[in-house]
């Protein structure tokens, strides 16, 4: 199980995803420019769905990385804590 999450919506998210069946792939500092934990997952994750769901006072950012060399990503980040959780993409 991963450490708590500071952003609580993401917290309830990645609680939903492992309760769905899904596996964490890496949790942690996820790149440089980045300081806080971003949880990865084994799925493509249905943002908008996520966002209905979860979010409804639209608290969180939509993130896509489309560069195959850095890997490509799409996910939710909290702003508020930079905190993140992906997906594949």
């Amino acid at each position: 199980m991963i450490k708590k999450l500071n952003s609580n919506i993401l917290q309830e998210i990645v609680s939903h995803l492992i309760d769905e069946g899904y596996e964490i792939t890496f949790e942690g500092q996820a790149w440089s420019k980045v300081n806080a934990s971003w949880v990865y997952f084994n799925t493509h994750l249905n943002t908008d769905n996520l966002i209905s769901r979860f979010d409804p006072k639209k608290v969180l950012k939509i993130h896509q990385n489309e560069d195959p060399k850095s890997g490509r990503e799409k996910g939710l980040i909290d702003e508020s804590t930079g905190e993140g959780i992906m997906g594949e993409f």
